[in-house]
């Protein structure tokens, strides 16, 4: 079982594998369209959702709420045996990678969460880990250690 994290670009040319179950989760911002999927065919099934990338709420802006926790854990649900989950977001770094960290938290792979973190690459977003934390109730402490040591690598790279 595989889980990809993608940009809008990747996830546009993206061809799954041909035998298992593929799936995917789609998010992009409110006023922005999807590109289409050049092979939309192969996918068993897809969820597109559309917020921004803030960790709160920013005056009165789409962010990730309650409701789009709920679409996603019926889809985990719903999919929770397949073969391939494909996340994608604009970028590929901050609210696909916060929805991984919910797919990691509903399959309990904390070993995957820690690689997630420990990435070059994603950033996820702490409004949609914090939403998933408290409604699966799971602890946030090692998340926050992590995302610690994320930032602090950021500050060194940055010169800060």
């Amino acid at each position: 079982m595989a889980t990809f994290i993608l940009n809008k670009y990747e996830a546009a040319k993206f061809k799954p594998t041909s035998s298992g179950t593929n799936v995917m989760i789609r998010v992009t911002s409110p006023e922005d369209n999807f590109l289409p999927l050049e092979h939309e065919n192969d996918f068993d099934d897809i969820l597109t959702l559309k917020f921004y990338d803030f960790t709160e709420e920013q005056n009165g802006l789409t962010v990730f709420s309650e409701q789009h926790y709920d679409s996603i854990i019926n889809f985990f649900q719903k999919h929770k045996m397949c073969d391939n989950m494909i996340i994608h977001c604009d970028q590929g770094m901050s609210r696909s990678a916060g929805i991984a960290v919910g797919w990691f938290l509903f399959k309990d792979e904390r070993s995957s969460i820690y690689k997630l973190y420990h990435s070059g690459k994603h950033m996820p977003n702490r409004l949609i880990v914090k939403t998933f934390c408290k409604m699966l109730q799971k602890d946030m402490t090692l998340i926050n250690k992590w995302e610690k040591e994320k930032l602090d690598i950021f500050k060194k790279q940055a010169g800060l």
